[in-house]
C-alpha cells in the first residue's frame, strides 16, 4: 500500500509539473493573470491543451469534467471558467463543497505547484495549483474524476501488490523483488519521461511492454507526446509567419514623403498573418511622386512574396526611367510597345510608367508558370503641376472626389499584371484641382461581409465618398471605421489596403 500511494503520489507530482510547463506554452502566458484577461476570448490553444490532458488520463481514471477555478482577489469570490463549443472561455461564479477547502488551501497550506484530490458525494476531483508568480488571482486545474474508478484501481493496485508480497513470503524474496521492479519499472520509467517532459524534451516516447492499464496509459503518454511535438511545430510555423508578416510591413513605406499642400494618407489591414496587398508612395528623381496600390492575386504566403517582388520591380524600373527608343527596344525585347502607340511618353514623367509594360514581362516570362498575377495601379503625380499620368492594370476602378462628390472613375487601362507577355497599357491623365481627392481602394473593402453575409460593395463605398469631407485622412478614417462596423464579428477572408491623395485648397 505505502508503495502504491508513493508510485501515485510521484506521478502525481510529474503530471503537476507538466501541466505547469504545457500552461507556460500558452499564448500571453507570461503576462499576469492571462487567464483572467482571456475571459470571453476564443482560446483554442487552451482547448487543445485540455484536450490532451483529458487523453492523457482517459486510461488512468474516468474524467468527469475539467475546468479551471479561479479566485477573484479583489471580490474575495471564486469563479469556474470552462470553454463553451466554439472555444470561447466563458465565466461563472462558483459555490459548491470545494470553495472551503480551496480557500484553507490558498490561506492555511498554500504551496506553488502541489496536486491534492478532494472528494464530495460519488465524484473525486483532481486539482493543480496553476497560479503564476505574477499573477494577483488565484488559479486551480480543476480534473473532476468518477470515485468507483479512483477506489477501484487504488484497490487493484493493492490487491495486485499484497498478491505479490504474500507470494514472495512463501516462495522467496527474491521472487517478490522480481514482481515488485516488474511493477515498478514501468511507472518509474514513464514518471522520468513525465519529468523530462515536464522541462520541454519532447524526444523521448515510453516504450510499452504490456497491454494492461500501465500499457495503455503509456500508449496515452506516448500519444499526447506526439501531440505536443505537432503543438511545437505549429508554434514553430507561427513564428516563421509573423517574422514574415514583420518583414512584409518593412516593404511598405515607412514613412510617406513630405510634399507642400498634398496631403496623402493610407490604411492597411490583412486578414492573416501576410499579405498579397501593397500601397507605396515614393520619390523619383525627377521629383515627381510614385503612387501605387496593387492586390496580388491568391492569399497566404506565396502571395506576400510576389508582393514584394511586384513592390521592388516597379519601383526598380520606375526610378531608371528608360526612354524607347532603337537601342532600347533592341536591348529591352518587346517592353517597349508595351504602352498603347496612342499614348507614347512625351515627357520623363510619362516614360516612368513603362515599369508596369517592364514587370508584366518579368512576371509574365520567368514566373508564368506559377500562374501568379497583380492587379495594379501606379500612377506619377508632378506635385507641382496636379499633372497625374497612370496605368490601372486590371485593379479596382479608383476615384477622384471633389466638394460635390465623385467627379471621375480611374477605370482600368489594361489587363492585370503578369498574366501575358507583352500585354498594352494605356497611360491616361488626369488634373488635381484645389481641394480634388483620389482615393485607391483594393477588392478586400468592397468585397467585406457582414455577419448577415451580405457585401459592402461599390455603391455604399460611393456613398461615403459623397459625403463632405476635410482631409483625405478625414475620409479613409471615415471609411473604415464604416467598413469594420459593418463587417462586426463576421470572418475575414481578404486584406484591406486603401490610400489616399488630396491636393490642398491653399
Amino acid at each position: 500500500m505505502l508503495y502504491t500511494i508513493g508510485a501515485r503520489k510521484r506521478f502525481m507530482g510529474s503530471a503537476s509539473q507538466l501541466i505547469h510547463h504545457q500552461f507556460s506554452q500558452l499564448k500571453n502566458s507570461g503576462k499576469p493573470d492571462f487567464l483572467w484577461d482571456s475571459i470571453n476570448q476564443p482560446r483554442a490553444d487552451l482547448s487543445n491543451l485540455l484536450a490532451m490532458l483529458t487523453d492523457f488520463s482517459a486510461s488512468f481514471f474516468t474524467v468527469a469534467d475539467i475546468s479551471i477555478y479561479a479566485k477573484d482577489t479583489a471580490g474575495s469570490s471564486w469563479y469556474r471558467l470552462s470553454l463553451d463549443d466554439e472555444n470561447v472561455l466563458r465565466s461563472r461564479p462558483v459555490q459548491d463543497s470545494y470553495i472551503g477547502k480551496l480557500n484553507r488551501w490558498v490561506h492555511r497550506h498554500f504551496r506553488p505547484a502541489e496536486a491534492k484530490i478532494y472528494s464530495d458525494d460519488d465524484t473525486s476531483s483532481l486539482f493543480v495549483n496553476i497560479t503564476g508568480d505574477t499573477d494577483t488571482n488565484y488559479y486551480f486545474l480543476k480534473m473532476g474524476i468518477e470515485s468507483e474508478g479512483l477506489a477501484g484501481f487504488m484497490h487493484h493496485q493493492v490487491a495486485q501488490f499484497v498478491g505479490f508480497f504474500l507470494v514472495a513470503l512463501i516462495l522467496l524474496r527474491f521472487i517478490g523483488y522480481y514482481f515488485a521492479r516488474k511493477i515498478s519499472q514501468p511507472i518509474e520509467s514513464l514518471s522520468n519521461v513525465a519529468a523530462d517532459v515536464a522541462r520541454g524534451n519532447l524526444s523521448r516516447l515510453v516504450p510499452v511492454s504490456s497491454r494492461d492499464e500501465f500499457g495503455q496509459l503509456t500508449t496515452n503518454f506516448n500519444r499526447m507526446i506526439e501531440g505536443l511535438r505537432e503543438w511545437e511545430r505549429i508554434k514553430v510555423i507561427e513564428f516563421e509567419l509573423e517574422k514574415g508578416q514583420k518583414i512584409q510591413r518593412e516593404f511598405l513605406p515607412s514613412s510617406i514623403p513630405y510634399l507642400p499642400n498634398w496631403d496623402i494618407a493610407t490604411f492597411f489591414d490583412p486578414a492573416g498573418k501576410v499579405s498579397g496587398d501593397f500601397y507605396d508612395v515614393f520619390a523619383l528623381p525627377d521629383k515627381t511622386v510614385g503612387l501605387v496600390i496593387a492586390d496580388v492575386c491568391d492569399k497566404g504566403v506565396g502571395s506576400a512574396l510576389y508582393m514584394a517582388l511586384f513592390r521592388s520591380l516597379i519601383r526598380v524600373f520606375a526610378e531608371q526611367a528608360s526612354f524607347c527608343n532603337a537601342q532600347t527596344a533592341a536591348r529591352i525585347d518587346q517592353s517597349c510597345i508595351g504602352i498603347a502607340s496612342s499614348m507614347m511618353p512625351e515627357n520623363e514623367q510619362m516614360s516612368r510608367l513603362r515599369a508596369v509594360p517592364f514587370t508584366n514581362n518579368y512576371i509574365a516570362q520567368t514566373h508564368g508558370d506559377e500562374g501568379m498575377f497583380a492587379t495594379l495601379f501606379f500612377g506619377v503625380l508632378d506635385p507641382l503641376t496636379g499633372k497625374l499620368f497612370y496605368i490601372n492594370g486590371g485593379h479596382e476602378p479608383l476615384y477622384v472626389v471633389g466638394s460635390r462628390g465623385i467627379k471621375r472613375n480611374l477605370d482600368p487601362t489594361g489587363p492585370a499584371v503578369g498574366m501575358m507577355p507583352n500585354s498594352r497599357f494605356s497611360i491616361q491623365r488626369i488634373d488635381f484641382d484645389p481641394g480634388d481627392v483620389l482615393v485607391g481602394y483594393t477588392d478586400g473593402v468592397t468585397e467585406a461581409r457582414s455577419p448577415a453575409d451580405v457585401r459592402f460593395s461599390r455603391n455604399r463605398l460611393k456613398l461615403l465618398l459623397n459625403e463632405p469631407f476635410k482631409s483625405a485622412s478625414e475620409l479613409l478614417e471615415r471609411i473604415t471605421k464604416n467598413l469594420f462596423t459593418f463587417i462586426d464579428i463576421a470572418p475575414r477572408s481578404d486584406d484591406v489596403t486603401m490610400l489616399a491623395v488630396q491636393r490642398s485648397l491653399n
